[in-house]
């Protein structure tokens, strides 16, 4: 039978493609094998894959980010379940100091002790969850002072303080070395538990919440400047007095707690943060929503309202020299940091919310935050056409390299594609259901030369 010209070329083509698709094949398992690889270092990639060569049709390019810091409106730091207090130092942030505040509660349902009760001890629990210092091959100390006046019903935010008594009721050095995250409690025998062991027993006092709080308003926690070092504890039932009594006949004592909770309840508590930043990199950052460039660093500190802005523009200005490619790999980097010991550690992971000139978080128009999502998640909403604002992708840090680090690549694709729009990010200390930021006094701190996006991609071939 005789073919026509065109079932001749169909036949070629068809015989063509099917010689050449083996070599395709082992390409591009090639390619997805090195890929893959990349994932548990994905610094590396570019030592295997070299960009002057290109065999595999693999181009690598670095894009530095250009860095300033942004100091937010004033955090609420009422109810967070934790009390934040001492005092840290450093030339970028300068001289910080935080005092803890909380009411304390009585149990109505336990019975005071009768009117001959003797008092065997009083104990003051901490309930430690970490300490942030330079070292601690030395004890550090906690003081907890009377307040002056109430804890309100209201919204405090970190800026907020109360008047409370100069001289401690309790000032106790603890060891630290072995264990920051525990139990700790020292005996204490003064004119104040003993007093305050009296009014138990005549319950005069303890009437009803209101009365005693006009006769104890609560406590406030402290520091000592001259240890430099920066607590984080848990208010509720495991800090707090207990007083250990006995009745009348007792064999052994029994016990009535006084504490900044009780069970599951824990009391009104915040914490406030003070700074003396004269002479710091961030002397000059003053005003809200400002981006400020303050030199060759940026940081972030928790309870200081500043956190760091990355521009992108440079982004943009390198996806404009782009035609029909796909990103293999985008990695964000940046670090090290000027502090990862054990002792003083870094945030552990970072929000990228979304900002622009407003230097503001910005909003979805259902009013959700716009973060960047992770690489496994929808980047925009199909409906609306709005960026997802579902699960947020987090920046971590690596302690081992003491970088921060995460893969940007399905936010590039997106961005490339005109999925969603391209804009700066605010990288903010926690997670989900979790605001780092009002929880310790920890800090990054990195060279902002070292912000970059080390990025993978391959050029579309177009038939």
């Amino acid at each position: 039978m005789k073919l026509t010209a065109k079932k001749k070329n169909f036949l070629k083509v068809t015989t063509i493609s099917t010689q050449i698709w083996p070599i395709k094949a082992i390409t591009g398992l090639f390619l997805l094998s090195i890929i893959a690889a990349s994932c548990s270092d994905p610094s590396s990639i570019g030592l295997d894959l070299d960009p002057n060569t290109n065999q595999i049709g693999v181009n690598y390019q670095e894009v530095s980010l250009s860095a300033k810091v942004v100091r937010l409106d004033s955090v609420s730091t009422t109810n967070n379940g934790h009390l934040v207090f001492g005092h840290d130092s450093g030339d970028f942030f300068g001289e910080s100091e935080g005092v803890g505040y909380s009411r304390l509660f009585f149990d109505r349902d336990i019975n005071f002790p009768s009117a001959n009760a003797v008092l065997d001890s009083v104990r003051f629990n901490f309930n430690v969850r970490f300490v942030l210092a330079d070292q601690l091959t030395s004890p550090k100390t906690i003081r907890v002072h009377k307040l002056k006046e109430q804890i309100q019903d209201r919204i405090y935010y970190s800026f907020d303080g109360l008047e409370y008594e100069e001289e401690p009721i309790v000032s106790a050095s603890f060891n630290f070395q072995n264990n920051q995250d525990t139990l700790v409690n020292i005996k204490v025998d003064n004119e104040f538990v003993r007093n305050l062991f009296e009014e138990i027993k005549s319950g005069q006092n303890f009437t009803d919440i209101f009365t005693f709080r006009n006769f104890l308003p609560g406590l406030a926690f402290t520091g000592d400047k001259s240890e430099q070092a920066a607590f984080t504890i848990r208010p509720g039932s495991s800090t707090g007095m207990i007083f250990f009594y006995r009745n009348e006949g007792d064999t052994i004592s029994r016990i009535y707690p006084v504490a900044t909770g009780l069970n599951f309840n824990v009391a009104r508590h915040f914490s406030q943060y003070k700074v003396n930043s004269a002479g710091s990199a961030t002397e000059s950052v003053t005003q809200s929503h400002v981006a400020y460039d303050v030199g060759n660093r940026v940081g972030m500190k928790g309870m200081s309202n500043i956190v760091v802005k990355l521009e992108t523009e440079a982004l943009a200005r390198f996806l404009d020299t782009l035609d029909n490619v796909t990103f293999n790999r985008v990695i964000l980097e940046m670090g090290p940091m000027e502090e990862n010991r054990p002792t003083h550690r870094p945030f552990d992971r970072n929000i990228m919310y979304f900002t622009n000139e407003t230097n503001r978080i910005l909003r979805r128009s259902d009013g959700r935050q716009l973060f960047v999502s992770p690489d496994n998640r929808p980047q925009f909403d199909p409906e609306t056409g709005e960026p997802a604002s579902d699960v947020p992708s987090l920046l971590f840090h690596d302690r081992e390299t003491n970088l921060l680090n995460q893969s940007l690549t399905a936010h590039v694709n997106a961005i490339y594609r005109r999925r969603i729009q391209r804009r700066d990010l605010l990288l903010y200390p926690g997670q989900t259901g979790s605001d780092d930021f009002t929880f310790s006094m920890k800090e990054n701190v990195w060279d902002k030369n070292t912000i970059k996006l080390k990025i993978f991609y391959s050029r579309t071939r177009v038939l």
